[in-house]
């Protein structure tokens, strides 16, 4: 026993010679990856909605990453988590690449392509080396000391991703103000515009102006909107959701430019993170102690390795998802990807591009983001004094009341400044929700790396569950849809956390005889 704990202990060690340099050297480099990645998201409900293409696009994007459960786990064994990652962000700029011409042939495919690799992969890779590096000097990996230092690893990684963030935004708003003087002038303006009911055109009132001159009723934005009444003809306020081809191509150049910088840091400055050498001494050691006559068969034992590698991790995927356990939680990773797909897909168009401009979608996407970094910052610091109890029962009662306020707003030109009011109030919500659902993970999940690929499965199905309806639900449903699963999410996790606590309870006293 002795001798294998030196083993690992050593292992460990050699893992991470550079700890502090490989922690932020991940954080710093998935910042300037995470940033465009989300912004470029958050722009597809807008400026590919024609014809659903954004949505379609995004859909297909998290449709695919369902087999991350398969692969995620399996790469991050077979080839560790630097490698896992680099190829993810690679992958990632195809999609980035195929917005230059956005078609259904080039989107599509490369949706599909970044769904399979590049969002299981990254978000695993990166969750699996921060938890790695925070308990790296820790003699058991689970427990309360391991729970504190996830926590203020975690919270720190997940402030440098948000920072990212917000600076992606800036520049996003800087481009479109910039580069997309003609369609954003001085005459775009929200307006209060009464219609008759007679009539197509309205009575009265300012005009809500753009290159086409069109005339947009900002009191059907918000939870009103419904976008199957223009997403698929060619109606007017189409020119208010999509720029020019000037400010698309610089805007996803900047993009691209940040992804592949990810990519660079990320191979120079990051410590690589190998497969864990235990479980391969177990597969070693198991093999050695085989007949003489399948030692001879050298080909054997490596194949059955491999094969034992892809399904280990499917086998206890399954096993945690159809515990009880495992079931009650789940819907804290489904709440999550719902949240960020709201934010991105309805409150960017709905909110933003329909009631002051696309060119403010930047902006109030920094002023979540910023939030979400404070609010980040503060659970981190805050979580092990409150417990995860009263975070979850916080989030439950500020996001009724944030979402009931979003249902009963009505836009008008007077009242549009709302809007930067709700972009901050809904980083508060992105933050509980991201922080929750790793703390989550860390918690209940015995596996990490089969864990971080569950919960990023399982945010992909609640991203994808929204934009599988953008454009056959009015925004109100989707908020009483938002309203209710924050509700479940939260009773069905305290379940989850009491049978946690039971299931410890006996361990803990057989240690203690």
């Amino acid at each position: 026993m002795s001798i294998t704990g030196n083993k690992n202990e050593n292992t460990t060690s050699a893992k991470l010679k550079h700890q502090k340099r490989t922690f932020y050297a991940s954080s710093f480099g998935f910042a300037p990856y995470v940033g465009p990645t989300f912004s470029l998201a958050t722009l597809q409900s807008s400026i590919n909605i024609k014809n659903d293409l954004g949505p379609k696009s995004l859909l297909i994007c998290f449709l695919c990453g369902l087999a991350g459960i398969i692969t995620a786990p399996y790469t991050l064994k077979r080839f560790g988590a630097k490698a896992t990652l680099i190829t993810g962000e690679i992958i990632a700029s195809f999609f980035t690449i195929a917005n230059f011409y956005p078609r259904w042939f080039t989107m599509y495919p490369t949706a599909a392509l970044t769904g399979l690799v590049s969002s299981s992969f990254t978000w695993s890779a990166s969750a699996v080396i921060v938890h790695k590096v925070a308990t790296a000097n820790l003699s058991n990996k689970i427990g309360k000391q391991a729970d504190i230092a996830t926590q203020k690893y975690f919270g720190i990684y997940l402030g440098i991703v948000a920072f990212g963030q917000i600076f992606s935004n800036g520049v996003t708003v800087l481009i479109l103000k910039l580069v997309n003087d003609d369609l954003f002038g001085p005459d775009h303006k929200s307006a209060d515009t009464n219609f008759d009911s007679n009539s197509t055109l309205p009575t009265q009132g300012p005009q809500y102006k753009t290159t086409n001159s069109s005339v947009i009723d900002i009191s059907q934005c918000a939870a009103r909107d419904c976008p199957a009444e223009y997403a698929y003809g060619n109606s007017t306020k189409l020119d208010v959701f999509i720029p020019d081809d000037s400010s698309r191509y610089v805007l996803l150049g900047w993009y691209l430019l940040m992804q592949l910088g990810a990519v660079l840091v990320h191979s120079i400055a990051m410590d690589s993170i190998p497969v864990d050498a235990h479980r391969k001494n177990i597969i070693t050691n198991k093999n050695d102690e085989e007949s003489p006559t399948r030692k001879s068969l050298l080909n054997k034992p490596r194949e059955e390795n491999d094969c034992s590698a892809l399904f280990a991790p499917i086998k206890i995927s399954i096993l945690h998802l159809t515990s009880l356990q495992g079931i009650l939680s789940a819907p804290v990773y489904l709440l999550y990807g719902l949240t960020i797909s709201f934010i991105w897909s309805e409150f960017s168009r709905a909110y933003v591009s329909c009631v002051v401009g696309l060119s403010q979608v930047g902006l109030t996407s920094a002023l979540v983001d910023l939030l979400s970094l404070t609010v980040s910052v503060i659970i981190s610091r805050c979580a092990s004094n409150f417990g995860m109890f009263y975070i979850f029962i916080f989030g439950m009662c500020y996001d009724i009341a944030l979402y009931v306020a979003t249902l009963v707003w009505v836009p008008t030109s007077s009242t549009s400044y709302v809007v930067y009011i709700f972009a901050p109030l809904l980083g508060v919500t992105h933050a509980v929700r991201r922080n929750t659902q790793y703390l989550t993970t860390s918690a209940l999940c015995p596996d990490k790396d089969v864990g971080f690929a569950i919960q990023n499965v399982l945010g992909g199905i609640g991203l994808m569950m929204t934009y599988a309806w953008t454009t056959a639900f009015c925004v109100y449903v989707k908020i009483y849809i938002m309203i209710g699963s924050v509700v479940a999410a939260t009773v069905l996790w305290i379940l989850a956390d009491r049978i946690h606590h039971k299931k410890k309870l006996p361990d803990i006293s057989k240690n203690q005889s």
